[in-house]
């Protein structure tokens, strides 16, 4: 199991459908929201020097992750977009990147999972669901710096 090619580049956000309805329903205020979605968003998949690895770089204005060294099923901790430390679990099947997250501070009930597609036209595409309402985000491939 591995992570495909077409998985691989850097994306920077181009829309978003129901991302404030999404944010919302976890409870996040109406500022902080606003905050959120003015932030622009790149993400950087690649593979790992070491075989079987791979990074993920979330880049935004306010702040940075990068996850270096992952292995698909394997669990590591890492400080989440949210500054707290998360458990988070890449996986691959039909089709579909999964990343997994569980915020330690409080693993009852933050659980989190986000799904990545790469569509007709190449773009990243980002699904995540909760409460009912599904949000997507699409990231248009842009050329490395």
């Amino acid at each position: 199991m591995s992570v495909p090619d077409k998985f691989f580049g850097r994306y920077q956000l181009d829309k978003s459908e129901n991302f404030d309805e999404f944010l919302s329903s976890k409870g996040v205020n109406w500022f902080v929201r606003q905050m959120i979605k003015l932030a622009g968003l790149t993400k950087v998949i690649s593979q790992n020097q070491e075989v079987g690895k791979y990074n993920m770089e979330n880049l935004t204005s306010k702040k940075n992750t990068n996850y270096q060294g992952w292995e698909l099923g394997k669990t590591f901790e890492a400080p989440g977009l949210d500054g707290n430390q998360h458990q988070i679990t890449f996986d691959f099947k039909d089709e579909v990147l999964s990343e997994h997250h569980i915020r330690l501070n409080e693993p009852e009930t933050s659980a989190e999972t986000y799904f990545y597609t790469i569509d007709d036209q190449n773009q990243l595409v980002m699904k995540m669901e909760n409460n009912g309402i599904v949000c997507r985000r699409w990231f248009k491939k842009v050329e490395q710096k």
